[in-house]
């Protein structure tokens, strides 16, 4: 009986080193890995890597090398082209500045606090060619047709109707106040002529 268990043992191993090894395929290594990383012995394996010193190193890019990477890149003929491709079309335009508006906000915000950049903005308006082209514009007639349009819709909007309403009750009041002794004469005077 020893004999046989030992030749089934010898057969067994036998067939098993002849027959081909199947190798998982992508999907299975893929869901096993996937597996794996989510026990609590892969998490720990990831922590550990994560907080070792050479690992960490190899994750530091040299920065000056990024740099030289980046200027290469944006700054070659392939992407002056790309980015000309890119910003011709209107709707990515528009994306983009929507996108930046707060950014343009902030840097303008900024931008006023700076005395530096006011002097310029100052010197800049200031200047006689500045001033020239200024009054060209101002002095024009598309130029006043809008200042027309612009004065028509503040004076027409909801929002300043009340006011203008109560500053005109408020200088009715105060002609009425200023005059009011001349007006009742007057009619005194219309009421004796009637009499007569």
């Amino acid at each position: 009986m020893k004999y046989f268990a030992l030749l089934l043992m010898s057969i067994g191993l036998l067939a098993s080193c002849s027959s081909p090894a199947v190798q998982p395929s992508y999907e299975e290594n893929k869901k096993m890995f996937i597996d794996a990383l989510q026990t609590e012995d892969g998490k720990k394996a990831i922590r550990t890597l994560l907080t070792d010193p050479q690992f960490k190193d190899l994750l530091v890019l040299d920065s000056e090398q990024v740099k030289t990477s980046v200027e290469q890149t944006m700054l070659s003929k392939e992407a002056e082209d790309f980015w000309k491709k890119v910003y011709s079309d209107p709707k990515f335009s528009e994306t983009m500045a929507k996108s930046m508006v707060k950014q343009q906000e902030e840097l303008m915000k900024a931008l006023m606090k700076d005395p530096t950049y006011l002097k310029d903005l100052e010197t800049f308006f200031g200047s006689a060619e500045m001033k020239k082209e200024l009054s060209k514009v101002l002095e024009s007639s598309d130029m006043r047709k809008e200042m027309q349009k612009v004065v028509e819709e503040t004076i027409q909007s909801p929002l300043l109707q009340s006011k203008w309403q109560k500053l005109v009750e408020e200088a009715g009041g105060k002609t009425e106040k200023s005059g009011g002794g001349g007006a009742s004469s007057s009619e005194e005077d219309k009421k004796k002529q009637e009499a007569k």
